[in-house]
């Protein structure tokens, strides 16, 4: 076989991981406009992370890790990987490229969050129906404490409320200390904003929270600010 020049074999690697970059960036913008393009919005209580993080959250929907990316993108960090079974990571590079991690690659995960990075871990293990936040692992406490990264605890819920499109709220805990317990504090927090959107009005946002990413308004929302509403 003749071989390839060696410029030819440069040129072809940086086309290569043109591509590669180029996808990454199209995959991490396409989490925005998803997030954007089919839910009315997220809104946030508590501070978001401004460093390292093990975001740990209740998994109760196929949306849970977009809207927390979505949120901690429209605050200005692009650093948010995600903690995911190894079988659906695989050998997909390009799933590597945005921060997505195996659990088989512990410590390639805590050398991404000692490099700064949050990471969204689901520590009950798997997606469950909305309710109750099941048995949490100790997988989040262990990175945390590996790493030197803050733990939070974030309740959240992607629901269908009075509006078109459904909505997503995360309520994030201030750092847990060594002695707080992860389970309690996202069980805490999950029945805390289950009886909180129970008690509130449907066709608001609901109250205590602010608006990290607008998305799409409904059809009587639309209509309105045609009569000059808002």
């Amino acid at each position: 076989m003749t071989p390839v020049p060696r410029a030819a074999s440069q040129l072809r690697g940086r086309v290569a991981g043109s591509v590669r970059v180029g996808a990454e960036g199209a995959l991490r913008g396409g989490i925005d406009q998803l997030v954007r393009r089919n839910l009315r919005g997220v809104w946030v209580a508590g501070e978001l992370p401004t460093g390292p993080c093990v975001w740990a959250a209740n998994h109760h929907s196929w949306w849970d890790f977009f809207v927390a990316a979505a949120a901690l993108r429209a605050a200005g960090r692009r650093d948010v990987g995600v903690l995911m079974e190894a079988g659906n990571v695989g050998r997909q590079s390009l799933f590597e490229s945005v921060g997505a991690v195996g659990t088989d690659q512990l410590r390639t995960a805590v050398e991404m969050l000692r490099d700064g990075l949050v990471l969204v871990v689901f520590p009950e293990g798997e997606l469950r129906p909305a309710g109750p936040v099941g048995p949490v692992r100790p997988g989040a406490r262990w990175l945390a404490d590996r790493s030197g990264a803050s733990l939070r605890a974030v309740a959240t819920r992607v629901l269908l409320r009075g509006q078109q499109a459904p909505e997503g709220y995360l309520r994030v805990s201030a750092p847990l200390t060594p002695d707080d317990d992860l389970g309690r504090a996202l069980a805490d927090g999950v029945a805390g904003l289950d009886a909180a959107l129970a008690a509130a009005d449907p066709m608001q946002a609901l109250p205590g929270f602010r608006a990290a990413v607008t998305g799409v308004r409904s059809w009587n929302e639309r209509f309105a600010a045609l009569r000059g509403g808002r």
